[in-house]
């Protein structure tokens, strides 16, 4: 029994760090990035940054459960340009995003082959925009692009370096 238990724990454990990294985004327009995780520094020495781009996506490095607490309530986070810190868990969402670094086009089909006559080019996202991710292919992302709050432009865009938010 005690060989089965050890087993499962250590199965356990090394299946924990095999989801990271994984992309997450801001839940808020206003979010602190830390240099560590620790919410009772009154003194404000842990704030690194101010981040203040609610959707902006972010890739989760590491995990941290604080002591007596049932669920990870930190997480170390990169952001685009290669800056690390701690947020805390209620500073981010499930919600997929995608940074878009460079104007990128915009098509209406998930082609951009000039050969094709599936390539429609709808238009064209200028950057630095954020952009709600829906399906991924192994070629083209399908985004969603908030024009006002009824009103939203969905499209394909190309899988390659201008695009930051996913691996």
């Amino acid at each position: 029994m005690l060989k089965f238990l050890l087993i499962f724990l250590f199965s356990l454990s090394s299946f924990a760090n095999n989801h990271i990294p994984y992309y997450k985004s801001l839940s808020k327009n206003e979010s602190w990035l830390r240099h560590y995780p620790d919410l009772k520094d009154f003194k404000e020495q842990t704030e690194k940054f101010f981040l203040t781009h609610k959707g902006m996506p972010v890739k989760v490095i590491e995990e941290h459960q604080s002591i007596g607490s049932t669920y990870i309530d930190w997480y170390r986070i990169e952001l685009f340009n290669g800056i690390q810190g701690w947020i805390y868990h209620n500073q981010l969402t499930r919600k997929r995003t995608l940074l878009i670094l460079e104007d990128i086009e915009l098509y209406a089909t998930n082609s951009y082959d000039p050969d094709s006559w599936l390539t429609i080019q709808k238009g064209k996202i200028k950057s630095p925009k954020t952009v709600n991710l829906l399906e991924i292919t192994p070629t083209m992302y399908k985004v969603s692009i908030s024009m006002s709050k009824r009103e939203e432009i969905n499209g394909w865009i190309p899988r390659d370096s201008r695009v930051w938010g996913d691996e």
